[in-house]
Order: C-alpha cells, then sequence, then structure tokens
C-alpha cells in the first residue's frame, strides 16, 4: 500500500510540474517607451502586459488619466477589443501648474487605494463594465506601487478567447495599443511602431524594470498632444503608444 501511494504521488508531482511549465510564459517581449517599460508575454490561454516606470511623473499621469490597452490581432492599429481602466476619471489630487512641486510628497499608494474596482472591456460594437478583482470575464487587472524601489506597475491578463472567439487563432501578428484616456483627440496620429524582442530593452536601461533610457532602434510609438491646457503630468503620459508583440 505504501508503494502504491509513493507511485501516486511521484505521477501527481510530474503532473503539476508538466501543467506548470505548460502554462507558464514562453517568451517576452520588452519595449521601452520614454521612461515606461512594457513587458508582453503569452501562454496557452493568457496574454499578459505589464507596464512600469520609476518616474513619478508618468506614473501620476496614468493614475490620473487611466489607460486604454488595444489589443489588434492583424498587427496593425485596429481598436476593435480593448481594456479600459480606470473607466471613469474619479481621481482628481492633481492640481495644474504645482505638480512638478509636489510630486515626491504625493503617496501613490493611498491614490491607487481610491481607484474604483470598475473597468469596461470592448469586444467590437460591445462595451462591458465589469470589477477588476472580481469578474466573469478572467480579466486581472493590477496596480502597484513599491516605495523601497520606487517602482510602479500596471498590469493586465487577458484571456486569449477575449480577444477572438475563434479556435486556433494565429497570435504571431499581435500588436498592441496602450492610450492615456482622454488625452489622444481628432487628429491622433498613432506614430510608428517601436518593438524590441525576447527581453532586449531596446537600448541604455539596466534590469529591473522602471525608468532610463530611450527605445533604441525603429520609430518611437509615442504621440504626444501640444494642445493647450495640457498639465506636466499629462506630458509624460503614452498618449498613443502601438507595438508589435512577435517582432
Amino acid at each position: 500500500m505504501k508503494h502504491l501511494l509513493l507511485i501516486l504521488f511521484t505521477l501527481s508531482s510530474l503532473f503539476s510540474t508538466a501543467t506548470i511549465k505548460r502554462n507558464s510564459p514562453v517568451d517576452t517581449t520588452q519595449v521601452i517607451n520614454g521612461s515606461l517599460l512594457y513587458k508582453i508575454s503569452q501562454e496557452d490561454n493568457y496574454v499578459h502586459l505589464n507596464i512600469s516606470t520609476k518616474d513619478k511623473m508618468s506614473a501620476m499621469s496614468i493614475l490620473k488619466n487611466g489607460l486604454t490597452i488595444y489589443y489588434d490581432l492583424d498587427g496593425k492599429k485596429q481598436k476593435d477589443v480593448s481594456i479600459k481602466y480606470p473607466n471613469n476619471n474619479t481621481i482628481r489630487q492633481f492640481q495644474e501648474g504645482n505638480i512638478l512641486n509636489v510630486a515626491n510628497d504625493i503617496d501613490l499608494n493611498s491614490i491607487i487605494e481610491q481607484l474604483p474596482a470598475e473597468a469596461e472591456y470592448g469586444y467590437h460594437d460591445i462595451k462591458r463594465t465589469f470589477n477588476k478583482d472580481f469578474n466573469g470575464f478572467d480579466i486581472f487587472i493590477d496596480l502597484i506601487y513599491n516605495d523601497s524601489n520606487q517602482l510602479f506597475e500596471f498590469s493586465v491578463t487577458i484571456p486569449k478567447d477575449k480577444i477572438s472567439s475563434q479556435d486556433n487563432t494565429d497570435f504571431s501578428k499581435l500588436s498592441i495599443g496602450v492610450v492615456a484616456n482622454g488625452m489622444v483627440r481628432g487628429g491622433e496620429r498613432d506614430e510608428g511602431q517601436a518593438q524590441s524582442r525576447g527581453g532586449r530593452s531596446g537600448g541604455g536601461r539596466g534590469n529591473g524594470g522602471g525608468s532610463g533610457g530611450r527605445s533604441g532602434g525603429g520609430r518611437g510609438g509615442n504621440d504626444r498632444q501640444n494642445g493647450q491646457g495640457q498639465s506636466s503630468t499629462d506630458a509624460k503620459s503614452p498618449s498613443a503608444f502601438w507595438f508589435n508583440v512577435n517582432n
């Protein structure tokens, strides 16, 4: 009996290990856009996006405006599938004009705690709101600020069947767009698509995520609006940045 239990335990351990290996991300693409580092990885059923920065102004801009993440399977800039968070701009603690003077005194964790749980999932013409912490879409959104290393992270995990409802969909041309809510208006240009492959940051930054360095090679995908009334935090926002995941 003991031998049988030992065999069953061994087989169970092997199966668990195989499951973990199968579900773990097989590749990671890293792209730098100004002070923001984008990490994208895929596994069998999910696409993971992590946006990180050590630049507090950039983090504050993301918290103020929120982001909309677009997923396009054709490698273009189609906006048929999207995730928007925060869904409504409810955090208005940033005072125009003196934001640079108080940036170091703002507690990002307290702002994150005040963000609403409501997010929006868009699939073609259908828009659905959901709770980012508890939802039936199997979509996960997480925002973290680590005081010890001053790293801000915005993470989104979406099931592949929420990007395409068809079986055996080809994700090899997947492109992702990151747009600051309320920042891009009628004259949106979305210039270029910068990409870097397999964990290479594309130039000029160390490990661990966050700020420092420009995106090396190719054209940047960042389009900053120069309209009047734009705050200093808005200027740090990824107003319209697209990149190919697998190139």
